[in-house]
């Protein structure tokens, strides 16, 4: 094993535990609880598990020293510096929760990092509270009218992220959750950063002044393009349908470095059609 991953494990020893630490842990602390006996063996290794994943999310964050450390390993690095993943899944018979957690780590932006890690930690812990509360009121309506409680369906919860763009100028990742019962249901949260400000981005910052205006126009053309397969279907104007993008619109940039504004399921076209997705091309000099 090289020194640097030695140093990097000396640092982990030595470094108080967060307070914060236990958001993961307690949510797979709550649904293991209510397991069977035979189960405990397996609760009490994806609680260690968990608790392992965490420490070293919060101490990339909490502690200089050891992400220093850490971003000298091989493999490990480039994860150190960005974003460090606790992966886990708790199961019962009322919900399967399957976890991908990002965290972000940026040299000289301590507050920026602070902020968003807390509001996906927040996040999460928030859908997981809410996921056990839906699946047992949900369990129990299946029961109160004559469901055999061995044949009810767990919803299933996925909680992951993706990064959709990442150069010496930008960051962009999402974070989704989808909710699965009789049909499936997908937010989004979307994270957009100026590394070079230490700042998160607005559609202002990335189209200019006149942003309003070309978003919703290349939203119109998409969905006017879209239309030409009859397949397809959308929301009119006048019945609910897409007049202008929102002040706080969902987006992300992509490879090119375009924004990508989001809708969700149902908000501008039929659940079918699914979460709507429209690339703004950034505008040219002299426009």
């Amino acid at each position: 094993m090289n020194d640097a991953w030695e140093r990097a494990r000396e640092t982990y020893r030595q470094t108080p535990i967060p307070e914060e630490l236990e958001f993961a842990v307690a949510s797979a602390v709550r649904a293991g609880s209510r397991r069977r006996t035979s189960r405990r063996a397996i609760r009490r290794s994806i609680t260690a598990a968990l608790a392992g994943c965490a420490c070293f999310v919060l101490l990339i964050n909490a502690s200089p020293t050891f992400a220093q450390a850490v971003s000298n390993v091989p493999v490990l690095g480039r994860l150190a510096r960005v974003f460090t993943v606790a992966e886990y899944t708790v199961e019962d018979r009322e919900h399967l929760i399957d976890v991908r957690l990002p965290a972000l780590e940026l040299e000289g932006a301590t507050d920026l990092e602070q902020r968003i890690n807390t509001e996906i930690q927040t996040r999460i812990e928030q859908v997981l509270q809410e996921a056990e509360d839906r699946a047992r009121e949900t369990k129990a309506a299946f029961v109160a009218t004559g469901g055999d409680p061995e044949e009810f369906m767990p919803i299933v919860i996925s909680v992951d992220y993706e990064i959709k763009c990442q150069n010496d100028q930008y960051l962009s990742f999402i974070l989704t959750k989808t909710e699965t019962l009789a049909s499936a249901y997908t937010e989004y949260y979307a994270y957009n950063i100026d590394l070079e400000a230490g700042r998160e981005l607005t559609l202002r910052d990335v189209l200019g002044p006149d942003y309003l205006e070309l978003a919703n126009q290349a939203v119109r053309e998409g969905i006017a393009l879209r239309e030409q397969d009859p397949d397809n279907s959308y929301f009119k104007p006048d019945e609910g349908g897409f007049t202008s993008i929102a002040e706080d619109q969902t987006f992300y940039l992509n490879q090119k470095g375009n924004a990508v504004v989001v809708f969700e399921k149902y908000e501008i076209a039929p659940g079918y059609m699914g979460m709507q997705e429209f690339e703004v091309p950034l505008p040219t000099a002299g426009t």
